[in-house]
């Protein structure tokens, strides 16, 4: 690594006068001279909370966070702190002081930035955005804000952080106690996301903090308009305006705005009074009528409400929100046809106010049959027709009125089908009164109408297996009961067929014995699932049964190649093998009787290849070479037959015999000598070699 370069300290001479700041500074001036940079640090973080303009707290703070630095890396070598002080001393050096100071430290923040680069080289660390963002977020939760702000200021070259990072930089000059460089991260990270309404009350918390109030004033209403019942904003603003009245007792605005926000804390009797004023101050200011006409529709009490918006329609009888606020009170009074005309009248002057549509739609509504109310939409609302019943559809789904609402996606589809969420929804109610093959026909529909519509495709997905569950259990239900014949018509009238199903099928012909259908149909679920073993053991299990032994070979290898550890099938394997063997060694000892002793041969070569040590099948074939005059081998194959089955006696004689052909007469009576020992039954057998042993008697000498 290049060597650092020591941290020229940054002279201040300013002294403040807070109560607690001057202990603080002078107990970390004491920590930095005594080389205690950790103590020093903590105290000038202390001092600068309590005044963070102070630039002599800030100038000994980044000394002491400098000199750690170079202390972490040049002594310990640890790259990791030391960067971490450069960046909070960058913190401080460039984004924590005005833009006056931070320019008065240009030569500081170079020599410190070389510093914090040769410690993120010696640490191979990524400077992307990404990992830059990461980083200042870890040390943000490790406590360590300076740093992090630094971090966070290093992603700001990537769009997808700017916002947060914005953001968290205000959070941390708020914790630091910089409220003006707070309020002015906030402001950037409200210009890139103005919609959020989290970020917007921390700007207006601070601008309030700040004394900035219009400023406040104007987050917090837009705040109060994208939220309800915010208790802590409409606080804030009853605090703002009170402070304004008291200044400015005779504005009329000011004391309505008061009303206005008493009346959203639901305190009406003092919203009353400020509206009073208002009206008493400005008697023509149809704001405050309106106000005061909302505020006892709020009550409930309409028919005042509709007195309060009248005074205003005799002066200003085309105002559109005192006309709409009568309609609404009419409705509550159920004067629908009153409310009605007023809605036309208000169309007739807005006609693409979609507020007095729904408006008008609404108090109709209720009070007509399905049928009525598709009518009277279509002839008060043609060009928007679909749409109102389309939102009138989606009321109705939501309230669980099934029925209802498929009736109503229907009328909407009769006058404008270009919507796939009409189908989409249509097909969902259907699956929930149970009619799939309708639901699935309709989103058919839709497939071919809106070929890449993701939607349609999901809810097919979810509409057909949910189809194909409700059948698996009515299947289920069958086969428990012992009615296999309606399980098996269950299960395959599901589309499109599933290994599951096939099963159940196969299953289902198993237990009514039909075990020719049931291997029929367990072939088709392995078509269907390839790679699960147990299929594969089914299938073998029932050829096995009925004595298909190839077949039944075939798939317990199958079973056995998919899953290694399948015993039902391994030991289904062996056995089948061992069957084969059985019927092969059969054969093999009737072609030998039949002197057919190559084709003999051939059965038993195969059978000693997969069964080494079958004493039997190495005893015929030892024979048959003993019928080829091949004595050799056939001893050989005689002496592996009786070392795996000592049961096999004749078989001494038999090697004596051959030995005997051999002319090697000593191991010929050796084995006479071992079978006339073990031998017990008096036949031509034991006579022969009895006699044999007493004739080669004096050739063994």
């Amino acid at each position: 690594m290049k060597k650092l370069a020591s941290f020229v300290c940054l002279l201040s001479l300013s002294l403040p006068a807070f109560a607690g700041f001057q202990e603080h500074f002078e107990l970390g001036q004491k920590y930095l001279t005594n080389y205690q940079y950790s103590g020093a640090i903590t105290e000038f973080k202390s001092a600068l909370r309590i005044n963070y303009l102070d630039n002599s707290a800030r100038i000994n703070l980044i000394n002491a966070y400098c000199s750690r630095g170079l202390y972490y890396a040049t002594k310990e070598n640890d790259y990791s702190k030391a960067a971490d002080d450069y960046r909070a001393a960058l913190f401080y050096l460039i984004y924590y002081p005005t833009a006056n100071q931070a320019k008065n430290s240009t030569q500081a923040i170079v020599q410190v930035t070389s510093n914090l680069n040769k410690c993120l080289s010696a640490m191979d660390f990524d400077t992307s955005a990404k990992n830059r963002y990461e980083k200042a977020k870890q040390l943000r939760a490790e406590g360590n804000f300076a740093a992090a702000g630094y971090e966070f200021n290093q992603t700001l070259s990537d769009t997808a952080y700017i916002k947060d990072s914005f953001q968290q930089i205000g959070d941390i000059m708020k914790l630091l106690g910089n409220e003006g460089k707070a309020a002015e991260y906030y402001k950037k990270a409200v210009s890139v996301a103005p919609s959020d309404v989290q970020l917007r009350m921390s700007y207006a918390k601070i601008l309030d903090k700040q004394g900035q109030e219009d400023d406040a004033v104007d987050e917090y209403n837009y705040i109060l308009s994208k939220t309800t019942d915010n208790k802590e904003l409409l606080y804030s603003l009853e605090r703002i305006y009170k402070r304004k009245l008291e200044d400015s007792p005779n504005d009329a605005n000011i004391a309505s705005n008061l009303g206005a926000i008493m009346q959203k804390q639901g305190n009406y009797d003092e919203a009353l009074k400020y509206y009073s004023k208002a009206e008493y101050l400005d008697p023509s200011n149809v704001t405050t009528r309106i106000n005061v006409g909302t505020l006892y529709q709020q009550k409930g009490d309409y028919r005042t409400a509709i007195t309060a918006y009248d005074s205003i329609l005799i002066l200003y009888p085309d105002n559109i929100e005192a006309n709409l606020y009568k309609a609404q009170c009419l409705t509550k009074l159920g004067k629908t046809k009153e409310a009605s005309e007023l809605y036309k009248k208000l169309l007739v002057k807005d006609p693409n106010n979609e507020t007095i549509q729904n408006e008008m739609i609404s108090a109709v509504r209720d009070t007509m049959t399905i049928p009525e109310f598709v009518e009277y939409v279509k002839k008060n609302s043609p060009n928007s027709s679909a749409d109102i019943l389309y939102n009138y559809a989606l009321d109705l789904h939501k309230q669980s009125k099934i029925d209802d609402a498929i009736t109503m996606y229907n009328e909407v589809l009769k006058i404008k089908s270009d919507n796939p969420e009409v189908y989409v929804n249509l097909a969902i109610a259907q699956g929930q009164n149970q009619k799939y093959t309708e639901a699935i026909e309709i989103l058919e529909k839709a497939a071919n109408k809106f070929p890449d519509n993701a939607q349609i495709r999901e809810t097919t997905k979810n509409l057909t297996a949910e189809a194909t569950n409700i059948k698996l259990d009515t299947a289920a239900k069958y086969y428990n009961d012992k009615n296999y014949e309606s399980a098996i018509a269950e299960y395959l009238s599901i589309t499109p067929a599933t290994s599951d199903t096939m099963l159940g099928v196969a299953s289902a012909y198993q237990n009514m014995g039909d075990n020719d259908k049931a291997v029929e149909y367990y072939i088709k679920a392995f078509e269907l699932a390839p790679t699960n073993s147990d299929i594969a053991y089914y299938i073998a299990a029932l050829y096995a049964e009925k004595e298909d032994i190839q077949n039944a070979k075939s798939y317990a290898e199958k079973a056995l190649t998919l899953n290694k550890t399948n015993k039902p099938a391994k030991e289904l394997l062996e056995n089948i093998e061992a069957q084969i063997t059985s019927q092969n060694l059969d054969k093999a000892i009737s072609l030998f009787d039949a002197e057919k002793y190559d084709e003999s041969l051939e059965l038993l070569n195969k059978i000693i290849t997969l069964e080494p040590k079958n004493s039997y099948a190495l005893y015929y074939r030892g024979m048959i070479y003993d019928a080829q005059k091949k004595y050799q081998d056939s001893i050989a194959d005689y002496k592996k037959a009786i070392s795996v089955n000592p049961e096999l006696l004749i078989i001494n004689y038999l090697i004596g015999v051959d030995y005997d052909m051999l002319e090697k007469y000593k191991d010929a009576m050796n084995y006479y000598k071992a079978f006339t020992a073990t031998y017990s039954e008096d036949d031509d057998f034991l006579k022969y070699a009895k006699t044999r042993i007493n004739e080669l008697a004096p050739y063994v000498k």
